[in-house]
């Protein structure tokens, strides 16, 4: 290691960066590293005084990582439901947001893995920024440790569950979302149990599908149409048929030995959210192998979408209630997902950064799309 002393900052990784039991060998021992990770578990900075290393421990840290910060917060706003969206610098000066919704004893984190997205859902206003990039494993990690700071700082419920539901397309980033989920759920690691972490997909692809077996989380499929031309219209990326797509899932959740996958519908006035919709999203689901389980979601009214997500109105709720209970009446399970921090622009399809470094939006607001389990 003597050789590192020789090295500037940019040329060490960041801490987020290295898995665990790789920190574990750059910082000599185990010990060190979990005292090391204890203190980003708590959202605290292990490079100050306070966190509890010794001389020697304290010097390989500062050998072996960039003592930058991951991230830089710069606003943190809380809803009257006590939703907290935090807007975070990243290293190269982009902008993303997390939110934290608090439920009851435990607070789940919704997480973002690009800036911006391309798959163009016309109800997001994620959307309208296009893709500007793909988040490294480490700027990924950096939302869960500043939002464990945010926790501890503001006396929040304590993180039980991440979910990537946040800006992007998981699936078009599998290779760092695999990395940043295999940190959130080591025993060295932020310790979150794989059953609480949740990977949301449009499903782009069946090769994208199928690369998502090993992840260490749950699965989603943001469904929002069974219907193949009303899902283009929904999800205008979509270029295969909603059954090839629904195949690839049927063989990914065997190859998993999954209990069953989490289907994602955004329910829209007069579009998706009457009774052959229903019907169709049953016949779509039904073969799936476990327990299928959909996860209803009324539509969040967002200004500044293209020219079909302009005339799109919330669902009405008897109709989302009619929608459940078609559902329910034909066995799947069938529940209704809560809006959380509408007001401050923190809700499921939302999520837009005002100031993303080079982003094409002009202005717009970010926000959370969270399983309420």
């Amino acid at each position: 290691a003597a050789h590192m002393v020789l090295l500037g900052q940019s040329s060490r990784p960041p801490l987020l960066a290295v898995p665990p039991t790789a920190a574990a060998d750059l910082l000599g021992g185990s010990g060190r590293a979990k005292i090391v990770w204890s203190q980003l578990r708590d959202g605290r900075d292990p490079f100050e005084e306070s966190s509890g290393l010794g001389h020697k421990a304290r010097h390989a840290l500062e050998l072996a990582f960039s003592a930058q910060p991951p991230h830089s917060l710069l606003t943190s706003t809380v809803s009257a439901c006590g939703t907290r969206k935090l807007l975070l610098r990243l290293r190269r000066g982009d902008e993303v947001e997390a939110v934290i919704i608090p439920q009851g004893a435990f607070s789940t984190l919704c997480v973002s893995s690009q800036v911006g997205c391309r798959q163009g859902c016309t109800f997001c206003a994620t959307g309208t920024m296009g893709l500007l990039r793909s988040l490294a494993a480490d700027e990924i990690l950096a939302q869960l440790h500043a939002a464990a700071a945010a926790v501890r700082q503001h006396g929040m419920p304590p993180l039980r569950n991440v979910v990537f539901m946040g800006m992007g397309e998981p699936a078009d980033n599998v290779e760092e979302v695999s990395r940043a989920l295999h940190a959130m759920v080591h025993p060295f690691g932020f310790q979150l149990g794989r059953s609480y972490v949740c990977v949301s997909t449009v499903g782009p692809s069946p090769g994208h599908i199928r690369a998502l077996e090993p992840l260490p989380a749950r699965l989603a499929w943001s469904v929002h149409a069974a219907d193949d031309r009303l899902r283009r219209l929904l999800v205008p990326t979509t270029r295969h048929r909603m059954s090839e797509l629904r195949d690839a899932w049927g063989e990914t959740l065997q190859a998993r030995a999954d209990r069953g996958l989490m289907a994602e519908v955004t329910l829209i006035d007069g579009v998706n959210d009457g009774a052959d919709a229903a019907a169709s999203l049953h016949g779509l689901l039904a073969p799936l192998p476990g327990k299928t389980r959909v996860n209803l979601i009324p539509y969040n009214a967002n200004a500044g979408l293209g020219a079909a997500g302009r005339l799109f109105r919330p669902a009405q709720p008897e109709a989302v209630r009619a929608f459940q209970r078609r559902l329910l009446d034909r066995g799947l399970i069938c529940t209704v997902r809560t809006p959380r921090g509408n007001e401050e622009s923190s809700a499921c399809g939302m999520l837009r950064v005002e100031h993303a470094k080079g982003s094409r939006a002009s202005r717009g607001d970010l926000a959370s799309s969270v399983s309420d389990e």
